[in-house]
C-alpha cells in the first residue's frame, strides 16, 4: 500500500508542477487553493464485477408496418356514387341526413350491412355513398367492404382492382394492409373489394379468420359499411349478417316487388334492421328532382314522406309489379 501511496504522491506533485505553466497569470493563491493535497483516498484491490453474458442471436428489428395504398378514383360521370360536389347538392344532402340518422341511432351501430331484395336495387350505390357520407366527418376513419362475392360491383363503380381483395385476407393469400385502398380525395375512407377466390363464400365466412377479422375492423374504425349479397337469396347473407350490428334495407319503387319487400321485412332480425331507403324515387321530399334520382329515403317506421301536407306520390308501377 505504501508504494501504491507515494506512486500517486508522485503524480500528484508532477500534475501542480505542470499546471501553473499552461495557465499564465493566474494567481498562485488560486493554484494553491486548488492544488492542495487532500486525505488520500483507499484504493480497493477487489477484482471488478463480472459482466453478464449476452445470449447469441440474431438482432430482431421491429418491421415497418406497410403504408395503404393510395389510388386514384376512376368513376364515369354516369355513375351516381360520391355525388358530394356542388352540382349534387340535394342527393349529397340526402345521404348526409342517413348519415345523421346511423351515427345518432339509438343503437349505437358501427358495423353496418347494406342489403336488398334482390339485384338492381341499388345497394351497392347506397353503401358506397353512406360510407363516403360518414368519411367527411372529421377525424372519423370509415371502411366499406364489398361482401357480395358473387356478384361483386364495388370496384367496377369506384374503377379500383378487384384482387386483391377481402377473399385473399379471409384465406391467408394477403394481408389486411395489402388489400385495402385509401381513396384519394376521402383520406378517411377505405375500401376493400371482393377479391377472387375458388373457394364457395359460404366456407370462407364460416372460418375462424372471418371472425377474426371483424373484431379488427371493430378496433381500427368508427364505421364498418358492408355491401352484402341480397339478404335471404344465398348462404353468405345469414353468415354475414350475424356478424353486423345492424342493417339497412334498400327498396327501388320502379324496380322491386312489393311482396319481395313484404319477406325481407319479416324475416329480418327487428333488433338488426335499423332503417330503409327508398332508392332512385321521382321524386324526394321537398318536391325537387334529385340529379341522379338516387337519395330519397325514409327510415324504418318513419310515417311516409310529405309534401304539402299530402303523401308523396310514388311512381306509378306495372301490373307485373303488384304482385
Amino acid at each position: 500500500m505504501s508504494r501504491i501511496f507515494d506512486a500517486l504522491q508522485g503524480t500528484r506533485s508532477e500534475t501542480a508542477d505542470l499546471l501553473p505553466a499552461l495557465m499564465e497569470g493566474a494567481p498562485d493563491e488560486q493554484w494553491e487553493r486548488t492544488l492542495v493535497p487532500g486525505p488520500p483516498r483507499p484504493v480497493s484491490l477487489d477484482p471488478p464485477p463480472a459482466i453478464p453474458a449476452v445470449a447469441a442471436g440474431p438482432v430482431v428489428v421491429p418491421a415497418i408496418p406497410p403504408q395503404i395504398r393510395r389510388v386514384k378514383l376512376a368513376v364515369a360521370a354516369t355513375v351516381p356514387v360520391l355525388p358530394f360536389e356542388n352540382q349534387h347538392g340535394a342527393a349529397a344532402e340526402q345521404y348526409r341526413i342517413l348519415r345523421t340518422k346511423i351515427v345518432h341511432h339509438p343503437k349505437k351501430p358501427r358495423t353496418i350491412g347494406i342489403t336488398s331484395p334482390g339485384t338492381g336495387d341499388g345497394k351497392t350505390v347506397t353503401a358506397i355513398n353512406i360510407a363516403g357520407a360518414l368519411s367527411l366527418k372529421v377525424a372519423a376513419k370509415i371502411l366499406l367492404v364489398d361482401m357480395d362475392f358473387r356478384r361483386s360491383a364495388v370496384h367496377t363503380l369506384l374503377g379500383l382492382p378487384r384482387s386483391p381483395g377481402m377473399a385473399e385476407v379471409i384465406e391467408g393469400a394477403c394481408t389486411f394492409e395489402e388489400a385495402v385502398v385509401e381513396l384519394e380525395g376521402y383520406p378517411n375512407l377505405h375500401v376493400v373489394t371482393a377479391g377472387e377466390s375458388n373457394v364457395n363464400p359460404s366456407e370462407l365466412l364460416e372460418s375462424a379468420r372471418w371472425h377474426a377479422i371483424c373484431e379488427r375492423f371493430r378496433a381500427q374504425y368508427e364505421f364498418v359499411i358492408l355491401d352484402t349479397p341480397p339478404a335471404g337469396v344465398v348462404a353468405d347473407w345469414d353468415l354475414i349478417q350475424l356478424s353486423a350490428d345492424g342493417i339497412v334495407l334498400v327498396f327501388r319503387p320502379d324496380h322491386t316487388k312489393r311482396n319481395s319487400c313484404a319477406k325481407i321485412i319479416e324475416s329480418m332480425p327487428k333488433e338488426k334492421l335499423i332503417g330503409i331507403v327508398l332508392n332512385h324515387t321521382a321524386r324526394w321530399p321537398f318536391g325537387a328532382h334529385t340529379p341522379y334520382g338516387y337519395g330519397s329515403h325514409a327510415v324504418y317506421g318513419d310515417p311516409p314522406a310529405q309534401e304539402g301536407g299530402r303523401p308523396v306520390k310514388q311512381p306509378s308501377r306495372k301490373p307485373s309489379d303488384r304482385k
